[in-house]
């Protein structure tokens, strides 16, 4: 059950931040702008496999940096995280996996 809320919150989330207001504005030269605020720095999300990093990347758009852990064509049910990929996901400010046991070593 706790698991089931995880996956929901994760992908409330992505939604949420795909749909986020934008403000238009005029600038210096009295056309209107348009963006998530100025200076904004993109979200950072790691996805656990590519399938799930390009849905991500679709969902987020340009107000995200999307990265995955394994690379294309990988086995993802017997992946062992690198040091790196910890470090990595400690980065985040989200990781986003599949869930239902998929994805064994994201659990550990």
């Amino acid at each position: 059950m706790r698991r089931h809320i995880l996956v929901f919150t994760l992908i409330a989330t992505l939604v949420l931040t795909a749909c986020g207001a934008s403000t238009a504005s005029p600038n210096s030269t009295g056309q209107a702008t348009t963006g998530s605020g100025s200076g904004a720095k993109p979200k950072r999300i790691l996805a656990t496999f590519t399938v799930i990093a390009d849905m991500a990347e679709n969902v987020a758009g340009d107000a995200a940096i999307v990265e995955s852990i394994t690379k294309p064509g990988t086995e993802i049910h017997d992946y062992e995280p690198t040091p790196s990929d910890i470090v990595r996901a400690q980065q985040a400010d989200l990781v986003h996996n599949n869930g239902l046991g998929l994805e064994r070593w994201f659990e550990k």
